[in-house]
């Protein structure tokens, strides 16, 4: 793509998702380049339009001021949750080049109470566009540089998740089918805002070991572990953090000591009135 090309520019600016969804799968080094030759308004569209964790990874690849000056025309939401990513060299530099009144709208959507969701959640899981094929996915996943949990999240041009799919599932389903067509809309997300000590009472918890966290407008911005959760309650000495699975295999014990019981007392009152097997004297029944 000539980026000097008035066509190529109206492009990026016209359709910055349809432009963020190719950028995504060109390499780091490539997009960072593309992105400093371009007006900063369109720059900031397509930048803030990629999923973050590849925003991040460009950004890194970019100095000086064209990465202050991307980081400050951006939406604060999308700015705030790609310098989440940063590693906290860049953090700092970035931090120290833009102006208080950038910093103090940015900490605004990076700090979290000690005893939120937003506090304890992992940075670290991957994500989908919705709009991809199977076959895309497969693709996207193979050359993401780690490995990949079990739950891949689905999230829509916004970044708000959709839905999630289980790994297994996604390699063995057709190919050619869309995404949004096999994924599991009941992902069950945990409030960014939600405080710790309600938490373990999250119905989630049940089927998952990790749940989706997001932002009130349903902005997919982390995981929660539940060992994390598992973790703070022990060191805030709380007792009322039961684990869901360890309640539900006590009920299912609970249900089938009980199930016994009552086997063993049905049949032990069919015994009991059945007619009576009496011996003769010579041993045979009458």
């Amino acid at each position: 793509m000539n980026i000097n090309n008035s066509l190529s520019q109206k492009y990026l600016l016209d359709y910055p998702i349809e432009a963020a969804r190719v950028l995504e799968q060109v390499s780091a080094e490539d997009v960072a380049a593309l992105i400093v030759e371009l007006p900063i308004d369109t720059a900031a569209l397509v930048f803030a339009a990629m999923l973050p964790e590849k925003s991040a990874v460009c950004l890194e690849r970019i100095e000086g001021a064209p990465a202050v000056k991307l980081l400050t025309q951006m939406p604060v939401t999308s700015a705030a949750r790609i310098f989440r990513l940063l590693s906290v060299t860049k953090q700092e530099a970035l931090m120290s080049s833009i102006s208080e009144k950038t910093k103090k709208r940015l900490r605004r959507y990076l700090n979290y109470p000690a005893s939120s969701a937003g506090a304890l959640l992992d940075l670290k899981f991957d994500m989908l566009p919705e709009n991809i094929t199977v076959a895309d996915a497969v693709r996207r996943i193979e050359h993401l540089g780690h490995s990949v949990s079990c739950e891949l999240y689905i999230v829509n041009d916004l970044h708000q998740l959709v839905g999630m799919i289980e790994l297994g599932r996604l390699l063995t389903s057709n190919h050619h089918s869309p995404l949004r067509s096999i994924m599991t809309r009941k992902s069950q997300p945990v409030s960014v805002h939600a405080m710790a000590e309600s938490l373990p009472a999250h119905p989630g918890w049940v089927n998952r070991r990790r749940l989706p966290v997001v932002e009130r407008d349903n902005t997919l911005i982390g995981v929660l572990e539940y060992r994390r959760l598992q973790e703070v309650m022990a060191d805030t000495g709380s007792s009322s953090s039961r684990d869901p699975v360890e309640s539900f295999l006590s009920l299912t014990r609970l249900y089938w000591v009980s199930l016994a019981q009552l086997l063993n007392s049905f049949f032990s009152v069919s015994r009991n009135e059945s007619p009576s097997f009496k011996r003769s004297d010579n041993g045979e029944g009458k």
